[in-house]
């Protein structure tokens, strides 16, 4: 059966095992091999974690979840050094942390009874993230480079489109044709954006692009139903996760316009959702069995 954790992201609001796994060929691109460990998110009892970013110090941040039903959370988490945290936006009942660049400045998104908004937070202070023009444009800020731009989405006249705020300008990014809307999720230091557009509600709607300087390319893993990149690094490899034609997911690299699948092994599914310049991926797996978190250094794959 197909993954059902997270119903692909695109379409929702995303003891240590050393392995060495080939990894299948796509689209003439040369064999490689990742290595493979668990990778365990030191958290406190009753909650779960979900990584979102993960930058070139090793530093991870992502989602904390705790309760259920109506009394579901999420609050942001920092796993630094060893050290975990785990942090809200002043006055917010749920908190995302999305990804943090190499200076430590973490982007994400807080819901509260005042309504919903983006921010950046390094060394415990908050911004909020506003976009000149678009007072209620409702930002979700997705992705950081280290020179302190930010890539996301806003609502513009009831649309989805993607947004670049560099250095408190704003463009606009937006796919053409692109009907379901426009979803950057990163940038690196190039001022490369990935992310992901709508066609339509379904999985086979869900296609991957690459945007610098208003010129956009597609991103589609050969043969897939659906493509959709979360991270590119600043050697500019691309990672995420595709689903075929038997409507499972796989988690994808690209590097140099040659494509590799990555699968966690025995995995009956596979997400990628991070990446950094070491070339060290954060993903998650399902299997029959059981379901967890790892980290893939694939040097030899990028």
């Amino acid at each position: 059966m197909p993954l059902c954790r997270k119903a692909f992201l695109a379409l929702s609001l995303l003891s240590i095992l050393s392995l060495n796994i080939p990894l299948a060929a796509q689209d003439g691109s040369p064999t490689g091999k990742c290595g493979f460990q668990n990778l365990v998110i030191p958290s406190p009892a009753g909650t779960t974690t979900s990584p979102s970013g993960l930058n070139d110090n090793g530093a991870i941040v992502g989602l904390l979840n705790s309760g259920s039903g109506a009394n579901f959370h999420t609050t942001a988490f920092l796993f630094s050094g060893g050290n975990f945290t785990h942090f809200r936006f002043p006055g917010s009942a749920d908190t995302f942390a999305n990804d943090i660049n190499k200076n430590g400045v973490i982007v994400g998104t807080f819901r509260g009874a005042n309504g919903a908004g983006s921010f950046t937070v390094q060394n415990g202070v908050f911004r909020q993230v506003t976009l000149p023009g678009f007072p209620n444009g409702s930002p979700v800020a997705n992705g950081v480079n280290d020179l302190g731009d930010i890539v996301g989405v806003f609502t513009r006249n009831g649309s989805n489109v993607g947004f670049l705020l560099h250095q408190g300008k704003l463009t606009v990014i937006s796919f053409p044709g692109a009907a379901g809307g426009t979803f950057p999720s990163s940038i690196n230091n190039q001022g490369v954006v990935v992310g992901h557009y709508l066609t339509g509600q379904q999985r086979d709607g869900v296609h991957g692009f690459m945007w610098k300087n208003g010129a956009f390319t597609n991103v589609e893993f050969p043969g897939a139903l659906a493509t959709q990149p979360a991270k590119i690094s600043n050697n500019g490899d691309v990672v995420g996760t595709y689903v075929d034609s038997a409507q499972f997911e796989h988690g994808f690299a690209l590097d140099a316009g040659h494509f590799s699948t990555i699968d966690f092994p025995g995995g009956q599914g596979t997400q990628i959702l991070a990446v950094n310049k070491f070339d060290n991926v954060l993903g998650f797996f399902e299997t029959s069995k059981s379901n967890g978190l790892f980290k893939g250094f694939c040097s030899s794959v990028f």
